[in-house]
């Protein structure tokens, strides 16, 4: 009798630890804004996640006041979990994510987007060897120039003192090499450097302009998309490992489906945006054809560095690859 106890115990001791190894409670770290359309779909995703899997995955979606790198140094930690990063974020684990950041690179949403599925293995590889998953891709809108003072071309651009993302020092060296004014810091202190003149410039999507309310301090805008802003949710190796592959599934399919939301329904926001902030006193500044194509030579001319500088050779040049691509069909 003693001896089938002790086999009953342990059954129930290995049963129970299987059982354990199903669930995940999980957390997920972002600097996007409280009830944005990205934060409503993340929590969106998070709960279809409890639903479909009979509550054995439950994903908690925080918002954080501090940086990215912030909660990139906290994934080490497993905590939090999983985190939805910008383009920027994404370029701190790896420098291959700087390719969406390339201004003029790409001429439309329909082409970023070709190119970005082309990228996607290449991709979620170069992840996958830094210790995380891929789960999906999230579209910020497309970066346009927001200035206290009108900027028609890049000189003006020089004049101001522009915001770039604090801790890439490569960025800031890039800029000042080209005769450019940068001021590093972190997204959410972006505000506050506009409230107190630290910076009088700044790239960012409409709708993000919109719902950080910086667009209060800078009265104008250049109708001219630059890149698009691409993201991206990752979860840690070691959480996924924990999540049966049966969930797993459930998981990337639920993503993918945040994903589709999103790339349909943020270019339509930064569309309402635009007028929004036009009904509250935003100057939308729009170039003649020579002028814009003027300053998308001379910005492609600068940029033409950041192959390998700040953009691995064969990442660049696959991207360059499926970009002709589309634009010869």
């Amino acid at each position: 009798m003693k001896a089938i106890r002790i086999v009953m115990a342990v059954a129930m001791l290995f049963g129970s630890t299987a059982v354990f190894a199903q669930r995940a409670n999980l957390r997920l770290g972002t600097i996007l804004p409280a009830n944005s359309i990205w934060d409503r779909a993340l929590k969106q995703m998070a709960s279809e996640w409890q639903q479909a899997t009979g509550g054995r995955v439950r994903l908690q979606v925080r918002g954080t006041t501090g940086d990215e790198s912030t909660i990139i140094r906290r994934m080490r930690l497993n905590n939090p979990q999983v985190a939805s990063l910008t383009q920027t974020g994404l370029a701190e684990i790896d420098e291959s994510f700087n390719v969406f950041g390339i201004p003029f690179f790409f001429e439309s949403d329909a082409e970023a987007i070709h190119v970005l599925e082309a990228l996607t293995p290449q991709l979620r590889q170069v992840l996958a060897e830094k210790g995380y998953v891929l789960l999906n891709w999230g579209h910020g809108g497309w970066a346009h120039v927001f200035s206290a003072a009108e900027v028609n071309n890049l000189n003006d651009l020089r004049r101001a003192k522009l915001f770039t993302s604090s801790g890439d020092d490569g960025m800031v060296r890039w800029y000042k090499e080209n005769g450019f004014q940068p001021v590093p810091l972190a997204l959410t202190d972006v505000l506050m450097g506009l409230n107190t003149g630290l910076i009088n410039a700044y790239p960012s999507p409409p709708y993000g302009a919109l719902v950080f309310q910086w667009y209060r301090q800078t009265s104008h805008m250049l109708d001219i998309p630059l890149n698009p802003v691409f993201g991206a949710t990752v979860m840690t190796e070691r959480a996924w490992a924990r999540i049966s592959q049966s969930d797993q599934t459930i998981l990337r399919e639920s993503a993918v489906a945040t994903q589709d939301f999103l790339f349909t329904e943020v270019p339509r926001q930064d569309r309402e945006a635009i007028s929004e902030m036009q009904k509250r006193g935003l100057n939308v500044s729009s170039l003649d054809e020579a002028s814009s194509e003027k300053l998308r030579r001379e910005a492609e001319k600068l940029t033409s560095t950041w192959r390998e500088d700040r953009v691995p050779s064969a990442v660049y040049d696959a991207a360059l690859r499926a970009r002709n691509s589309y634009r010869e069909k």
